[in-house]
């Protein structure tokens, strides 16, 4: 693990999946150097004076786990934040609000039964001598409060009106919310099964990415913390899933959720 500090401190390290959600923090901090290392490219920024290493890691849980990984062995960060998009598993959670994670769950970690039925293991588990490690963690304390705190007086920048809502659906101001995510490679639109989703984990939103992360986290207790916009709710509006996918105009993913990261992170400054 190198020793990667700025004036004697470690930097934070900031895992997003996209492109299209990580410009969002790169527009507003000072850049001071890149570094290639095969796949991954590692973007050392002064937030004020807190010094990070920025990750694009690609989408999906595998993608996320492995550039978790790199960025933790190559500099040792003291803290991990995740942000960027999801989809809504509520009906009343709808694009432009932004959801502090007090957790994160792999909701993809299940086990379909003979019957049909299916079984959510949960937490930790032996098989064959081997420990399963645990699908459903928390975030982090200090970093969710700190968080939840910088939320405080502030509001998520106005949606583009009529963006992914019908025109019944009255358009309000974007709200905060604090709860689960729930993460797997599934984009999930069938109302009864995100219904089950909310009913079994308590999850508010699901992406593909924050479960990987904070599992990787777990490993080698990094606290970790996870900020998410939504940017979808199938409840509302079917997503068109074959072919190109346009519901994510790269103006808008993550850039709430990228703001209040920053937040959180002038709160913390160097401690």
């Amino acid at each position: 693990m190198a020793n990667e500090t700025v004036a004697g401190i470690a930097p934070i390290a900031v895992v997003v999946a996209m492109e299209s959600e990580l410009q969002h923090l790169l527009r507003r901090v000072a850049p001071v150097r890149e570094v290639l290392d095969g796949p991954w490219r590692d973007r050392f920024v002064m937030a004020g004076e807190v010094p990070l290493v920025a990750l694009g890691c690609g989408i999906g849980m595998v993608n996320a786990a492995a550039g978790t990984e790199h960025v933790i062995g190559r500099y040792g960060p003291r803290a991990v934040f995740n942000f960027g998009c999801v989809g809504a598993h509520r009906r009343d959670i709808l694009p432009g609000d932004v959801i502090i994670g007090s957790g994160a769950v792999n909701h993809g970690a299940v086990h379909f039964l003979h019957d049909g039925s299916e079984y959510f293991p949960g937490q930790e588990y032996q098989f064959a001598g081997e420990t399963v490690a645990l699908t459903e963690l928390t975030t982090d304390r200090d970093l969710r409060e700190a968080t939840i705190a910088a939320a405080e007086g502030w509001s998520p920048e106005p949606w583009p009106r009529g963006l992914n809502l019908p025109p019944d659906i009255e358009q309000r101001s974007p709200e905060t919310h604090v709860g689960r995510v729930g993460s797997a490679d599934q984009w999930t639109q069938a109302h009864p099964r995100l219904d089950m989703l909310h009913g079994r984990h308590g999850t508010l939103c699901e992406d593909m990415e924050a479960a990987a992360i904070a599992q990787v986290c777990a490993r080698h207790s990094v606290p970790f913390m996870t900020v998410k916009d939504v940017s979808n709710n199938e409840y509302h509006v079917l997503t068109e899933l074959v072919g190109e996918i346009d519901v994510l105009p790269a103006e808008e993913v993550g850039r709430r959720s990228a703001a209040l990261v920053l937040r959180a992170l002038e709160r913390m400054g160097t401690r």
